[in-house]
C-alpha cells in the first residue's frame, strides 16, 4: 500500500500550482450526463480516482465514457437505455455515487430505480433523507431494501415546492436534476449557493434547462422536454487552490495558484490575510508572498460563501504552527476533525471540545501518521512538511481521490516528498 515519505522542515517553498478541475464539480456533472439523449462533453477534467469510479460507474449504467488526459477532457454518450440500479461496489467508496439517483429518476420517472446507498469519507452524519424528500415533493415513492434505496413513481414527476431543512449541496444538485423534466414547475428552497452548485446549474441551462433564481437561496425548475447535448468547461478547484496556499502559508513561501477564480475563495483569503499572510489576487490566480509573523484566530465554517469545512483541516494544519491560541468551530459535519491526533503525533497542541477545535501553536516534529480521509490527507502533509526529520504518511490513497498529481505539484514547488509501497 502506497505510502508518502516527506522530509522536514521545508521551509520558504517558491513556486506555481495549476489547478486542476474542480473534482466536486465534476462529478455532479458526470452524473447529469445521464439527462441527455446524445453526448456530453466535459473540459478541464482533472482525472483523480473518484473521477475513474464515477466513469465505472456511468458504465454499468450502459453509458459510454472516453477519456482524453491530454486535452483534460471526457466524452460521454447515453444512446443506450440506462440499466436502473446502482451498485453497492461502485459507490461505496464514492459518496458522489448518491447523485446517480435524480438524474435516473428525472429520465425514468416511472421504472423502478435502485441505487446502493454510498461511502466516502467518514466525516459523520451524511444520509440521504434530505434527498428523498426532495424526491417525494416531486411525487416519488422510496424504500429501504437490503442496503439499496428503493425509487418509483406512479404518475410520474410534478413540480410542487420543497424547502431544505438544512443547506445541503448533494442534496440541492439531485433534487435540481431530478427536476429537470417534471411537469409544471418545481420550487426549490434554501439550496446550497457553492461554486460546484452554481457550475452545475450553468452547465445544464446552457443545454436546454429552464432553471431560475427567485432569491439568493431559491430557485425554480420549470420541466422542459428533453436534453440532447452538453459542452462545459469545469471550474477550477478552490479546495486544491487554498491546499497549496496553505503550503505556502506554513513554510513562508511564495506561492501562486493559477486556474482559480479568487471569488470562489473570498472568505478563505480573508483569513489567510488576518492571519498575517501577503496576498494579491488577479482574475485568475492568487499569489502569497513570504511574511514576518502569522497570527492565530477564531473562525467558524459554514455553507458558502463562509469558510469551507473541506478548507478547515487544511488551515488546522497550518495554525498547529503559529504561535498563541487559535480556535476553529466546525458547524458542518461531525467528524471533522480527524487529522487532531495524528498532528498531535507531531507535537501540536490541539484539544477537540465537541465541534470545537482549541489549538495552541508550536513547533512539529517527524512522525508516523496515517490518513483517514481526503482532507485530512493533505492535512498531515502540512504537518509533514513543517515538522523537523521524516515523517512517514500511510493510507495515502485517501488523498489521491480528490487531488491530481499531488506529489508532482508538491516537488515541483520544492516539498521533499517521496512515494514508497
Amino acid at each position: 500500500m502506497k505510502r508518502f515519505i516527506i522530509k522536514g522542515p521545508n521551509k520558504a517553498v517558491k513556486g506555481e500550482v495549476n489547478i486542476s478541475g474542480a473534482k466536486n464539480s465534476c462529478l455532479p456533472l458526470m452524473a447529469a450526463s445521464i439527462l441527455f439523449k446524445n453526448k456530453v462533453i466535459l473540459k478541464n477534467v482533472a482525472f483523480v480516482k473518484d473521477v475513474h469510479t464515477m466513469k465505472d460507474l456511468l458504465v454499468s449504467l450502459g453509458a459510454k465514457v472516453d477519456f482524453s488526459i491530454s486535452k483534460k477532457m471526457m466524452t460521454i454518450s447515453n444512446r443506450a437505455i440506462h440499466k436502473l440500479t446502482v451498485p453497492y461496489n461502485l459507490v461505496s467508496t464514492m459518496r458522489a455515487g448518491v447523485l446517480t439517483m435524480g438524474p435516473l429518476l428525472a429520465r425514468y420517472p416511472q421504472k423502478k430505480i435502485k441505487v446502493a446507498l454510498g461511502g466516502g469519507c467518514a466525516l459523520g452524519v451524511r444520509d440521504t433523507n434530505w434527498h428523498l424528500a426532495g424526491f417525494r415533493s416531486l411525487g416519488a415513492l422510496n424504500k429501504l431494501d437490503k442496503g439499496y434505496v428503493n425509487i418509483s413513481t406512479k404518475k410520474g414527476l410534478i413540480g410542487n415546492m420543497y424547502k431544505f431543512p438544512k443547506v445541503t449541496v448533494t442534496g440541492t444538485s439531485n433534487l435540481i436534476m431530478a427536476s429537470i423534466f417534471a411537469k409544471g414547475s418545481h420550487l426549490i428552497k434554501n439550496i446550497s449557493i457553492e461554486p460546484e452548485v452554481i457550475d452545475l446549474i450553468n452547465f445544464l441551462n446552457n443545454s436546454g434547462a429552464d432553471i431560475k433564481f427567485l432569491g439568493k437561496r431559491s430557485i425554480k425548475v420549470t420541466g422542459v422536454k428533453e436534453l440532447i447535448n452538453g459542452t462545459h468547461n469545469i471550474i477550477g478547484d478552490r479546495i486544491e487552490a487554498f491546499s497549496y496556499l496553505c503550503v505556502g502559508a506554513i513554510t513562508n513561501g511564495k506561492i501562486k495558484v493559477k486556474n482559480i477564480n479568487p471569488n470562489h475563495l473570498s472568505s478563505e483569503i480573508s483569513i489567510l490575510k488576518k492571519i498575517g499572510c501577503k496576498i494579491f489576487v488577479k482574475e485568475n490566480s492568487i499569489s502569497m508572498y513570504p511574511t514576518k509573523k502569522l497570527r492565530p484566530i477564531k473562525i467558524k465554517t459554514g455553507p458558502w460563501p463562509s469558510f469551507a469545512t473541506d478548507n478547515m483541516p487544511l488551515l488546522l494544519a497550518v495554525l498547529s504552527t503559529v504561535p498563541g491560541r487559535s480556535q476553529i468551530e466546525e458547524t458542518i459535519f461531525s467528524n471533522r476533525f480527524m487529522a487532531a491526533p495524528e498532528l498531535n503525533r507531531m507535537g501540536a497542541s490541539i484539544k477537540i471540545k465537541k465541534n470545537n477545535a482549541i489549538i495552541i501553536g508550536q513547533k512539529l516534529t517527524a512522525a508516523s501518521c496515517i490518513s483517514s480521509d481526503l482532507r485530512t490527507t493533505f492535512s498531515i502533509i502540512l504537518g509533514a512538511i513543517a515538522a523537523k526529520g521524516e515523517s512517514t504518511l500511510a493510507r495515502v490513497y485517501h488523498g489521491l481521490r480528490g487531488y491530481y498529481k499531488l506529489e508532482t505539484k508538491l516537488r515541483k514547488v520544492g516539498i521533499k516528498i517521496k512515494s514508497r509501497n
